[in-house]
Formats: structure tokens, sequence, C-alpha cells
């Protein structure tokens, strides 16, 4: 036991993933790299006080600076292992307080289900059915955010877990926006697919990229002028599917461009049109599709739209499906 644990006290990989860091974050190997800087520059500062001075005073020299490296290396590798403790300690924190919150606001959903589908002893009046439903929404929306909180956390710890499928992204498409019918319909706005014939399947985490075509269909519905076209496209691209998502909305400006897939960005026009949202759904988007092997971009004119498209990979063999 005592030889196994000096092993795992050695183990660098091991070591940078009890903190959740990477290698060049891992105090335990920034500690081994300024050892080996101290050394050669003790061993450089030696030979070159060699050649200028007496030996008793090249040793002096040498002495000062070992002990100068020491006390600075020291200070700095404290400071990364209590970065790095502090992320750790965040990591865990969010994630038991998300799974702790999930679990009332389900029960909340369960009962809220119960009362709205006439299920209990007590029928619910239309009054009353008004002010659940509305309590319904709000509780859905709570739900969300916790999941992308847990979600980004996932991401940020390398943890998000993957389930690749071969699935017809054609037929998730059309459930996706058939679920923002309703939606579109109050905005005024239209959703339209037009997809290639023969489209074959293809290979990712289904549920996930559910999540992209959601997040980015969402995001279209609510950016769009009154009355604007939202389109839906997809076509093979060698060994991949495109899919793009055009809108007729606000656009992005060229200041904000570069800032679009980071972590709780918030443009000027979520606050100009009221938009709900935490800034984090494009991060999530721009990581699953990056962690399925694809690639995910956009292009846009301020005033004009946006095309947001991702492609995602054919696994060999996954035949096409009809249309």
């Amino acid at each position: 036991m005592v030889q196994s644990s000096r092993f795992d006290s050695l183990n660098l990989n091991k070591i940078c993933g009890k903190y959740r860091v990477s290698l060049w974050q891992c105090p335990q190997f920034l500690f081994l790299v300024m050892g080996m800087v101290i050394i050669v520059a003790i061993i450089s500062a030696y030979v070159v006080a060699s050649k200028y001075q007496e030996p008793e005073l090249a040793a002096v020299s040498v002495l000062i600076l070992a002990v100068v490296l020491f006390v600075v290396g020291h200070m700095i590798i404290s400071a990364f292992e209590k970065v790095a403790t502090a992320s750790l300690s965040k990591s865990e924190f969010i994630s038991i307080m998300s799974h702790q919150l999930r679990s009332p606001l389900s029960a909340v959903k369960w009962q809220l289900n119960m009362m709205l589908s006439g299920d209990g002893n007590a029928a619910v009046s239309n009054e009353s059915r008004n002010f659940l439903e509305a309590i319904y929404d709000q509780n859905e929306r709570m739900i969300r955010a916790v999941n992308d909180l847990l979600e980004v956390n996932r991401i940020e710890d390398g943890d998000l877990v993957m389930r690749p499928s071969l699935f017809s992204l054609f037929a998730l498409t059309g459930r996706v926006a058939g679920e923002f019918e309703k939606f579109s319909l109050v905005n005024n706005t239209k959703i339209s697919i037009l997809a290639q014939k023969d489209l074959p399947m293809v290979y990712a985490d289904e549920e996930r990229i559910r999540r992209v075509m959601e997040h980015l269909i969402d995001n279209a519905v609510r950016y769009s002028a009154q009355k604007g076209d939202i389109a839906i496209s997809l076509e093979k691209k060698n060994d991949n599917v495109l899919c793009k998502i055009s809108d007729q909305g606000t656009g992005i400006s060229d200041s904000e461009k570069t800032r679009v897939f980071d972590k709780f960005f918030r443009s000027v026009n979520a606050a100009r049109y009221q938009t709900e949202g935490s800034g984090v759904g494009l991060f999530i988007a721009k990581s699953i599709i990056k962690l399925s092997g694809g690639e995910i971009g956009f292009s846009s004119l301020l005033g004009k739209g946006s095309i947001f498209w991702f492609i995602l990979p054919v696994r060999r063999g996954g035949g096409p499906i009809n249309n």
C-alpha cells in the first residue's frame, strides 16, 4: 500500500486529473519544470561566474541565485495550487448545487403536470389553470438554467459524456422545428425546412445535437424581425452533413462577432429585445459540435439577419434515408 501510494504521488496524470486541470496548469508538473529551470540556471551561473570570480565568490553567487529562484518558484507554484484548488471546489459546488436544485424543481414539475392534466381529485378552473401554466413555464425556465449551468461545468471539467449513434438529422430537425411552431406563430415568423434528397445519417449524440438545434432555432425566432422567415437547409458536403439556419432578424454587429461563442456573452440586442437566457447556449452548442467531430460558425449583417451553420460527420456505411 505504501509503495502504491508513492507511485500515485509520482503519477502526474492522476494528480492533474484530481485538480481537473491540464498538464501545464498542474502545480506538481510546474514544480518539476521550475526545478529543471533552477538547475539549468544554477549550472549556467556557476560556469559564467567561475570565469570572472574566485571559486568562493562564484559559489556564493550561485547559492544566492538558487535561493532567490527557489523562493520565487515556490510562490508561483503555491499560487497555481490555490487556483487549482479553488477551481476544483467551484466545480464540485456547482455540481452538488445543480443536482440539489433539480430534484425539487422536477418534483414541482411533476405536481403541476398532475394538476394541469386533471388527474387530481379537484377540478382546475380556467383562471387557476392560467396561473398554473405560468408557474409551469417559470419552473421550466429554472430547470433549463440549472441544466445549462451543469452542462457548462461538465464542459469546463472535460466530463461531458457523448453517446454517439447513427440518426437522421432531417427527422430531428423536423421534430424540433415542430416544437417551435406555436412560438414562431406568436412571433409572426415562419419556419421552413429544405433538405437534399437521399441525405445520409450523421454519427453523433442525438440528444445533445437536439439541444444545439433547439438553441439555434430559438435564437432565430427571438431575434427575427416581425414577419421574418426562418429557413433551415440540410445538405451533404463530402463526408459531412451541413445544416444552415437563416433568419431575417437583427443581425450581429462587427464588434460583437468575435465574442458570440464566449461563455456568458449577451449581445446588445439581447437587452434591447428583452430575450431570455444566460449567454451560455452558443458556448454549449460549440462545445457539443466540436466534441462530435464537427464544426460550427456563422455569418451576419447588422439589421439584415444571420446564418448559423454546423457540420456533422457521416459514419461510413450509414446509408441514405428517405426524405
